[in-house]
Formats: C-alpha cells, structure tokens, sequence
C-alpha cells in the first residue's frame, strides 16, 4: 500500500488542513530521532500537494474540501501520479 495522510477538514478546506498538517509532520520529523523514512514520505506527498494541486478547482469540486461539510480526507497517489482523495 503506498502513503497516504489523513487531512482533518474541520472548520477549514484542504489548502489549511495540508498546510496544518505539512507544519505538524516537520515538527515532527525534527522531534524524531530513529528511523524517518516513512514520514519523510508522508511529508513528500503533503510537499508537492501544496505545490502541485488547484486548490480554487479543489474546493468547488466537493464541499466537504471546501471545508463546509466535516471530514477526513485521506490524500494518497494514484497508479497515475496524480493525487486521490478519499473520504472517511
């Protein structure tokens, strides 16, 4: 299974909640001192999510990343290299 990053959208679209979550994984990389591999990998996907996503296409695309409706959403890439978005 590959990466994936759960994003809390509570009272805030996914822009903020990658963000938010792209600060809580650097603190913690910094905090970490044994393996990182994985959340290297994690914060990686969160970097070029950032980067690479149309976050104005993102929120009219579905409320709930609009951050009007809550969830989580769980950001992973897909066969293709693009970024999926599941919903729990």
């Amino acid at each position: 299974m590959g990466v994936e990053v759960r994003l809390g959208l509570v009272g805030h679209c996914v822009e903020t909640a990658a963000k938010m979550e792209f600060k809580r994984l650097m603190d913690a990389l910094f905090e970490e001192a044994g393996d990182t591999v994985e959340l290297e990998a994690r914060i990686e996907l969160v970097r070029a999510f950032l980067e690479e996503a149309d976050f104005p296409a993102l929120r009219a695309s579905d409320a709930r990343l609009a951050g009007e409706e809550e969830s989580t959403a769980i950001l992973s890439r897909g066969t293709d290299g693009g970024f999926l978005i599941k919903y729990e």
